[in-house]
């Protein structure tokens, strides 16, 4: 007051609390084979089965199901000029089974193509020193 300033009460409105990003991701799998279908598939159970949480041997307690690490890759190299990913859980995993409208099996009765829709989020925020920089030479990444 002796300085004629105030308190900003627009503040909390800018600022409550760090949250959690979730992230979407829609993929199309389309086997050319038999064989690329099994692949396809082991795809779809890695991640059901990933979600899920976990048995302890006595079947009384729960664990947590696992976790994953997001990456975009660009030549083998974490990409520069993409966002990045902290550990993140899946939350939600849907699989259209016919995204084309209509049934199409080969032989043995697999479908031909899949639509799968993962929704993840992660695990910890943001903050502002998770940005690398030393002050002279920023980062070329993008960041977070």
């Amino acid at each position: 007051r002796t300085a004629g300033i105030i308190i900003n009460p627009n503040l909390e409105l800018l600022f409550s609390a760090p949250t959690l990003r979730p992230f979407n991701f829609t993929f199309k799998l389309a086997s050319r084979s038999e064989s690329e279908s099994k692949i396809i598939r082991s795809i779809i159970r890695f991640f059901k089965q990933g979600m899920s949480p976990i048995r302890t041997q006595s079947q009384l307690f729960l664990k947590a199901p696992h976790t994953f690490q997001i990456r975009y890759l660009h030549r083998g190299e974490e990409h520069k000029f993409l966002n990045k990913f902290k550990e993140c859980a899946l939350q939600s995993f849907n699989v259209n089974y016919t995204p084309e409208g209509q049934y199409a099996t080969f032989n043995d009765g697999a479908m031909v193509s899949y639509q799968i829709t993962m929704q993840f989020q992660e695990l910890e925020p943001v903050f502002n020193d998770d940005y690398t920089n030393d002050g002279t030479n920023p980062s070329p990444d993008i960041g977070f």
